[in-house]
């Protein structure tokens, strides 16, 4: 069990899992909608494509390569999804802004949001931690860890 405010570790993720708990209850009895904004739209493929062979949930996942489009969207309540999975590097609009705008929105600042980056380095993993982001998960996804996450079990 983790203490309240510790970040958990592995390999190719981090979390603070008692804020994830908190905020989204998910179960395998329901889709999870899923939003992810990614500017490569071969990762975004690829997590898909893992998400749907590996997974043992039920998910519709929104695309966006835009991450100003994918905010406009969220703005004007076009998708409410349950997670927002984010990648760091994007040129246009860096993760870190995306996530810092998400939670300026009053409607989704409880929303989790979960990092999907190639940029596994502490320093990325401490500026996750203060943005309020609630994981870090390492490309390729480790879609076992992403499973245990979203449905709040033990890793």
């Amino acid at each position: 069990m983790y203490g309240q405010n510790t970040i958990s570790r592995t390999q190719d993720f981090y979390t603070d899992a008692h804020v994830f708990k908190k905020y989204c209850h998910l179960s395998r009895e329901r889709t999870f909608n899923i939003m992810i904004i990614d500017d490569s739209k071969k990762d975004i493929q690829l997590f898909q494509d893992l998400l749907s062979a590996e997974s043992h949930i039920s998910f519709h996942l929104s695309k966006w390569t835009n991450p100003n489009d994918g905010l406009l969207a969220l703005r004007n309540k076009e998708i409410r999804p349950d997670l927002i999975v984010l990648d760091l590097l994007m040129p246009t609009m860096n993760g870190r802004m995306v996530l810092k705008s998400i939670k300026e929105m009053s409607d989704l600042s409880l929303t989790p949001v979960v990092i999907h980056s190639s940029m596994n380095n502490y320093e990325n993993n401490v500026a996750m931690s203060i943005l309020e982001a609630h994981a870090f998960f390492a490309k390729p996804l480790n879609v076992e860890l992403f499973e245990d996450f979203l449905l709040g079990e033990e890793f």
